[in-house]
């Protein structure tokens, strides 16, 4: 996997970007913003850096499959759309645009007829005061969007966000990360990297291919000790309840070979998931 900084030229300051992506793809000169087109156009939240490890990390997990161009904005939202703009005609690229937190907000408002798709992770749904979804519901139909979201987002609790989703006229796919916070920081903390790396893979597989009737799925720390991700399922499956506790996994992850088969059904809570599992291996033993 090859990585290169440039900036691009801005008023009254320059743009800083890093183009991460497969090497066979990421050229010769690491000063060269002459890199392979992105696959996303992708921007931090508004107390973070390109260094910030929600972005960083979320990039090597995107970037070993797509290339995918970070760049480093300021704290003021509607700077960020301008900054998303001049990123986007310097690249000439708009078809998926992506961001975390604020920089999720400003990939919305720098959607263009021309974007196609829409990142969106830790969107800051709600305030205390204020419901940020207007924005979401104005999108056109044809767009599609996927969320990334920790359940213990304070500004994304997922009921909230699973009805704004039905307000929206568009198709929406949605990630839920166990265990993290607004800033995806899990405990143990050693799992935070691994988990945001995890997503940035599933991400960057979704953009590949991806199934309008499977639109759930899940990312979790398990017992050994690693981030597994749960395959795509057809209906929501995580959903807080007033007790703060959450509903079991998915029966069976879906959308697996049969070679980690076993593997991720050790990591799943439960004993329907190997029993779901163990049922369609015998019966494909007999077709």
């Amino acid at each position: 996997m090859g990585q290169h900084r440039f900036q691009i030229a801005a008023s009254p300051k320059a743009i800083a970007c890093v183009w991460t992506g497969p090497d066979e793809q990421s050229g010769s000169n690491e000063e060269s913003s002459k890199v392979a087109s992105p696959s996303v156009i992708f921007t931090h939240g508004a107390g973070g850096t390109l260094a910030s490890e929600a972005i960083a990390t979320f990039s090597l997990g995107f970037g070993a499959q797509l290339p995918i161009l970070c760049f480093q904005g300021t704290v003021n939202l509607k700077s960020r759309v301008k900054m998303f703009n001049i990123v986007i005609e310097n690249q000439t690229f708009s078809a998926c645009l992506a961001g975390r937190s604020m920089g999720a907000r400003a990939a919305v408002m720098a959607a263009s007829d021309a974007t196609s798709r829409l990142i969106l992770v830790s969107y800051p749904l709600h305030t205390n005061k204020e419901v940020r979804d207007q924005i979401l519901v104005n999108l056109a139909p044809e767009m599609q969007v996927i969320f990334v979201s920790g359940d213990r987002d304070n500004m994304c609790e997922l009921q909230r966000l699973e009805a704004v989703r039905g307000k929206m006229r568009c198709k929406t796919w949605r990630i839920v990360v166990e265990g993290a916070d607004h800033g995806m920081n899990m405990r143990p903390k050693a799992a935070t990297a691994d988990v945001v790396k995890k997503s940035g893979e599933v991400v960057a597989a979704w953009i590949e291919k991806n199934d309008e009737c499977l639109r759930e799925g899940k990312i979790f720390w398990n017992d050994e000790g690693y981030a597994q991700w749960s395959g795509w399922c057809s209906e929501a499956f995580l959903v807080a309840s007033s007790s703060g506790e959450h509903e079991s996994r998915p029966e069976a992850p879906l959308q697996v070979n049969s070679s980690k088969r076993k593997r991720d059904v050790k990591g799943a809570r439960g004993t329907d998931a190997v029993e779901a599992v163990s049922k369609r291996t015998r019966k494909s033993r007999k077709d």
